[in-house]
């Protein structure tokens, strides 16, 4: 008798600590992406495709593997009635969601250019470190990983901000994830100097 409720209580506990685990990611709170760095590439006559029916955006160049890092942080919170203060660490640390990340371009890339961008399988760095999320048995939403869309290969930014295009997924709060870009110019592309705007659309989920 005395070990079935020992059993007993050792599932009632079990269950306990997952439901009040479980509890954080019934609201979403708000968070804070951060970028540092742009893509800034150019293209001289001697990198320019030679061949006959050959095409640069067959070939294009690529920028520095970490030309841009993001990091997105859960806003620290306050409570004025109690003075309770949450940094944003402890709110990383306490609940844990799924964010994708979509990018687009505005202010409209040149015309002829293809602009790509990808990053690799766990990327960045997780923040913070350690969660008391990584000690569950059960993780709801697996382990505060990161996951590169289409294999970790280069994607291709759509021009169209009703297109935004998922470039990766990442579980729990992160830092400093490199982006990678490349750009694909037709010989079409007119040359010169342009400006445009690249966007970054962060969506969080409890699933």
């Amino acid at each position: 008798m005395y070990l079935k409720l020992n059993k007993m209580k050792r599932y009632l506990i079990l269950i306990v600590v997952i439901a009040s685990s479980i509890k954080s990611f019934s609201q979403i709170l708000p968070g804070t992406l951060d970028v540092t760095g742009m893509p800034s590439v150019s293209q001289n006559i001697a990198d320019l495709v030679t061949e006959a029916g050959q095409d640069d955006d067959t070939i294009g160049f690529e920028s520095n593997f970490d030309e841009a890092l993001i990091s997105f942080a859960l806003d620290p919170t306050s409570a004025p009635i109690v003075g309770v203060v949450a940094t944003s660490e402890q709110n990383c640390s306490a609940n844990v969601y799924r964010y994708s990340v979509f990018m687009h371009i505005q202010y409209d890339a040149p015309a002829n250019v293809i602009i790509e961008a990808k990053t690799t399988s766990n990327s960045g760095f997780r923040f913070p470190a350690v969660s008391p999320y990584d000690n569950l048995i059960i993780q709801p939403l697996g382990p505060r990983d990161l996951f590169p869309e289409n294999g970790g290969n280069y994607i291709e930014i759509p021009n169209d901000a009703g297109a935004a295009i998922k470039v990766m997924e990442f579980v729990g709060c992160r830092q400093d994830i490199p982006i990678q870009f490349r750009i694909r110019p037709s010989v079409k592309a007119r040359s010169g100097n342009s400006n445009f705007t690249l966007v970054y659309t962060v969506v969080a989920s409890i699933t």
